[in-house]
C-alpha cells in the first residue's frame, strides 16, 4: 500500500563536482539499453524508486539524462552544487512544482539559473514515470559561448547571480527540432571523439533553437501560421527525411501551398529556425554519419550532397562540428 503523503524524501543531483560514477555491469538488465556510450553512469533502486542518471560531458556542456520511476509517493529533492543555467526537457509525464507555482509539463522546456545551496522539492506520485533531459552550463562558460553566439545573450537577461529563478516565465514546446536533436544524443552509437564532437554540436543547436524561442516569445504568432500548421509539419517532415536535396522556397511553398512571403517567417515560428538554418543542420548530420560509418565512398557523398569536391565536404564537416572526422 502506499503512503498518502509525500514524505519520502529522494535527493537528485543536478550537477555534481565529483564524479564517482557506477559501474555499467552494476546497472539492472531493464535498464541496460537505455546506457549511452561514454556516459556515466548513477543508479539507485529502492523499495520507493528506481533513479538512473547519465552524464555526458560535452565541451562546454554537461548533459543529464535523469530516468525517474516512483514505487510509492516521493519528494524529489533536487539541487546542484554550483550556479548552472539549465534547460529541462520533460517527457514521459508531467511533475507540478507547488511551492514554485508551476508544472513542468511533459513535452516542453523550462529554463533555469540555479543558484547552489537551494532545494528544489517537486512531488512524484506513486507508479509515475518521467525522463528529463537536461542541458547545464556554468555562467562563466555562457558569457564565453555568447561571444561566438550572441542570441545566446537573451538567456542572462534579468539574472541574479545569488537567486535561483526561471529564465522563460511561460514553458516551450518541445519542438521538432528539439526533438530531433535530443533524439540524435541519445542514439549516438560513436564513442570517442566522434560521438563527442557530433553530440556538443547538436546539444548546442539545442540551446541555440531554445534561445530563437526565448527572443521570439512576444511576438504574436501570426494566423496564417497557425491556419497552415499542417502543411508547416508536413514541410518539416519532408525536409527531415530529403537532407540531401537542396530546396528553393518557391518551390516548397508552391509544393505546400503555403504563400512565398510567409513560408520562412511561419516555419520559424513553428520550429524556431529558418528553414535555410535547418535544411543546412540536417545535410550536415547526414554527411556526418555517412563519412564516420565509412560504408560509402567519398566520392560518392560528394556526389549525393551536392558538395564541389571532397575537400570542400571535409572542411564544411570541420566547421559546423569543430573536429577533422577525416582524422578518426
Amino acid at each position: 500500500m502506499h503512503s498518502t503523503l509525500y514524505n519520502v524524501n529522494k535527493s537528485l543531483p543536478l550537477e555534481r563536482t565529483i564524479f564517482k560514477y557506477s559501474s555499467p555491469a552494476d546497472i539492472p538488465i531493464e535498464y541496460q539499453a537505455l546506457l549511452l556510450p561514454d556516459a556515466g553512469v548513477y543508479f539507485r533502486q529502492d523499495a520507493e524508486c528506481d533513479m538512473l542518471s547519465q552524464h555526458l560531458l560535452l565541451g562546454p556542456f554537461s548533459v543529464w539524462l535523469h530516468d525517474v520511476l516512483a514505487k510509492d509517493n516521493i519528494l524529489i529533492r533536487s539541487y546542484t552544487p554550483v550556479p548552472v543555467f539549465t534547460l529541462q526537457f520533460m517527457f514521459e509525464d508531467s511533475l507540478a512544482v507547488p511551492k514554485a507555482g508551476y508544472t513542468l509539463d511533459e513535452r516542453e522546456c523550462s529554463g533555469f539559473y540555479l543558484f547552489p545551496g537551494q532545494l528544489h522539492r517537486i512531488p512524484m506520485a506513486a507508479e509515475k514515470k518521467v525522463f528529463s533531459f537536461h542541458i547545464n552550463i556554468q555562467p562563466v562558460v555562457l558569457a564565453e559561448l555568447v561571444k561566438k553566439y550572441p542570441q545566446l545573450d537573451v538567456m542572462m537577461h534579468g539574472v541574479h547571480p545569488r537567486v535561483s529563478t526561471r529564465i522563460n516565465s511561460r514553458p516551450y514546446h518541445v519542438n521538432g527540432v528539439c526533438d530531433k536533436l535530443i533524439q540524435q544524443v541519445m542514439t549516438c552509437k560513436y564513442g570517442g571523439q566522434a560521438g563527442l564532437h557530433f553530440r556538443q554540436r547538436c546539444v548546442t543547436d539545442i540551446l541555440l533553437n531554445f534561445a530563437n524561442q526565448h527572443a521570439d516569445a512576444l511576438q504574436p504568432f501570426v494566423y496564417t501560421s497557425m491556419l497552415n500548421a499542417d502543411s508547416y509539419h508536413n514541410l518539416f517532415n519532408y525536409l527531415s527525411d530529403h537532407p540531401h536535396k537542396d530546396h528553393s522556397l518557391p518551390y516548397l511553398a508552391y509544393m505546400y501551398n503555403i504563400p512565398l512571403e510567409e513560408i520562412d517567417h511561419g516555419f520559424r515560428q513553428h520550429f524556431a529556425i529558418s528553414i535555410g538554418e535547418y535544411v543546412n543542420m540536417v545535410k550536415m548530420m547526414m554527411v556526418w554519419h555517412l563519412v564516420v560509418e565509412g560504408r560509402s565512398k567519398m566520392e560518392d557523398i560528394v556526389k549525393v550532397t551536392g558538395f564541389k569536391g571532397v575537400e570542400e565536404m571535409r572542411g564544411r564537416l570541420e566547421e559546423w562540428y569543430g573536429w577533422d572526422v577525416f582524422l578518426k
